[in-house]
């Protein structure tokens, strides 16, 4: 990829992702898009992956793995205290050093985030399906990662500040724009969760956790916090993990569920790292398996295809029904990329 496009790809990042939401990226990625060996370095990510994330990522990991290094002290995520920038004299003299280290990590890593506050908007959907449905459900997540929002039942809810629902030391907050916080139902009916993914994470895996760690932003501090407890619950355990490397083998696995079960498949910011081509690929397989069984697909995206069907420039939290041979779509909310603040439609 030129250079010039790598460059935008770091000043789109900043304005759009970092702005009012970490300083210290906010500030680094509009520092690398003016220096033309930062972004050098950069330019060897793995085709398909958000530059951007990757890189900052892959330095972060480092970091995390040997933190005697004088960068180190200006990351919240390793000094455990917040810091106004990042000297980025400091950033350019380490990533040159570590060029190889960097260039090995961005080539063959990829970006699978567990945005744990995502389950903001998860739990009431997720929760008001099933107590509708009341009948065993089985849940699948597209993109799972580590796993960690399958165990959306297993956290605490807060909304606008407010104590909605759960008992855990995982606190999940969120700020409700325009409406009441929502309800959130009890959960009593038999769950059986299955994660799906290209690269799965496991969870035991300390080197693996590491990089998940290593993709939280370093002045949010308290998701290093949440990710901590939610390793150390149970129900990761209870947790199917399947590797599934193209979208035939997405649809093998999905019409293995019981029919008779409740069926709920999601997936949050995952299709935005797949070609057009393969995002049609996805659609039709839901069709597909919608012609043969009934079932519910929650999508979390910000992908142009979605936002435009629903007129929004945010992320779109779109819920379709498969029922009886027929597709119904709702447009359910409007997010961020951490699920910080939700806008509900209806």
């Amino acid at each position: 990829m030129p250079l010039e496009k790598i460059k935008e790809r770091f000043i789109t990042f900043a304005e759009t992702e970092c702005k009012g939401k970490s300083l210290l990226y906010y500030q680094l990625s509009n520092q690398v898009a003016t220096d033309e060996a930062i972004l050098k370095i950069a330019s060897k990510t793995r085709t398909g992956q958000p530059i951007p994330n990757i890189f900052f990522a892959a330095v972060h990991y480092i970091l995390l793995k040997k933190s005697a290094n004088e960068l180190a002290n200006y990351y919240p995520s390793i000094q455990k205290k917040q810091v106004s920038e990042i000297p980025f004299s400091l950033f350019k003299t380490f990533c040159l050093k570590n060029e190889e280290k960097i260039n090995d990590i961005i080539s063959k890593r990829i970006v699978q985030t567990n945005v744990i506050s995502r389950c903001s908007y998860l739990m009431p959907i997720l929760s008001k399906i099933i107590s509708e449905e009341n009948k065993p459900t089985t849940i699948i997540d597209i993109g799972t990662s580590a796993g960690l929002t399958l165990n959306f039942d297993q956290y605490e809810y807060y909304y606008n500040d407010e104590k909605v629902f759960g008992n855990s030391k995982v606190k999940v907050k969120s700020d409700v724009l325009q409406s009441a916080p929502p309800k959130i139902y009890p959960i009593y009916q038999r769950l059986s969760k299955i994660g799906i993914d290209q690269n799965i994470i496991d969870p035991t895996d300390e080197d693996e956790i590491l990089w998940l760690k290593a993709l939280i932003w370093p002045d949010q501090v308290e998701r290093f916090t949440i990710m901590e407890e939610a390793l150390k619950l149970k129900g990761l355990e209870n947790i199917k993990f399947i590797q599934a490397q193209y979208i035939s083998d997405f649809e093998k696995e999905i019409l293995k569920i019981n029919r008779v079960e409740n069926l709920i498949i999601y997936s949050t910011h995952v299709l935005y790292q797949f070609s057009p081509q393969l995002i049609e690929s996805f659609y039709s397989m839901l069709d597909n398996v919608g012609s043969q069984r009934d079932f519910y697909f929650l999508s979390v995206e910000g992908i142009e295809i979605i936002q435009n069907r629903n007129d929004s420039k945010n992320i779109v939290v779109e819920l379709t029904h498969y029922k009886s041979n027929k597709k119904k779509r709702t447009f359910i909310a409007e997010t961020n990329g951490h699920g910080n603040w939700i806008k509900w439609k209806n």
